[in-house]
């Protein structure tokens, strides 16, 4: 009877496989010498690396559901906010939800935001601001807003084009953390910073010029 070269025959429980000279994560390892698993030891590695994967998974699933709503600052509007992502570089968008959460119509406006990093803050990036209209995402696509109306307890997916604050932090990279501050820039400083970047805007075209969001960044 014909024999496979990497097995040897045995009791069903009791098979062994010759493995040959490659490191743990599978790759080539001249250094290694040829050893031999039994096949419950090679059940017992595939079981535990599942069951790592599935309590990974299930962290990253809760610390999503877990992210609360936070009442905009210096507003008495109803409306709460949360971050869902962030994605790009230097010259990246904040993805957000917003959401009504009192029984009548109202306003949303973004000027003035800005938003912390969450995690290592020996690691973090720099604090983000946000800076001129936002996207709404509509049934057609993205539409360029600077104001919003919300009915009571409608919600909404923005993004956000965000300027950097601090400079002796590294940029953000897409996936990076953020939450959005207890408070909010000073309505003078904010206008201001509204006013420079129309105008950086309207240099390059307008904010939906391809250079407009580096212009209105830097």
């Amino acid at each position: 009877m014909g024999c496979h070269p990497d097995r040897i025959e045995g009791p069903p429980d009791l098979v062994q496989i010759q493995r040959g000279p490659f490191d743990s994560l599978g790759f080539l390892d001249p250094s290694a010498s040829p050893y031999v698993v039994t096949s419950k030891e090679v059940v017992m590695t595939l079981l535990s690396r599942l069951l790592f994967a599935l309590v990974g998974l299930l962290v990253s699933t809760v610390a999503l559901a877990a992210a609360p709503f936070a009442t905009i600052p210096g507003s008495n509007s109803p409306v709460a906010l949360r971050v869902t992502g962030y994605r790009g570089g230097t010259n990246g968008e904040l993805t957000v939800e917003v959401v009504n959460q009192g029984k009548k119509t109202t306003n949303f406006d973004a000027e003035g935001l800005y938003f912390v990093p969450t995690g290592d803050p020996d690691k973090a990036p720099q604090r983000l601001g946000a800076v001129g209209p936002f996207q709404m995402e509509t049934s057609k696509g993205w539409d360029r807003k600077r104001k919003l109306t919300l009915a009571a307890g409608e919600h909404a997916t923005l993004k956000l084009d965000v300027y950097c604050i601090d400079s002796h932090r590294r940029s953000p990279r897409t996936g990076d953390g953020f939450k959005m501050a207890v408070g909010r820039i000073p309505k003078v400083l904010a206008s201001e910073i509204a006013k420079n970047a129309d105008v950086a805007a309207t240099n390059v075209g307008g904010y939906a010029a391809p250079t407009a969001k580096g212009s209105v960044q830097s």
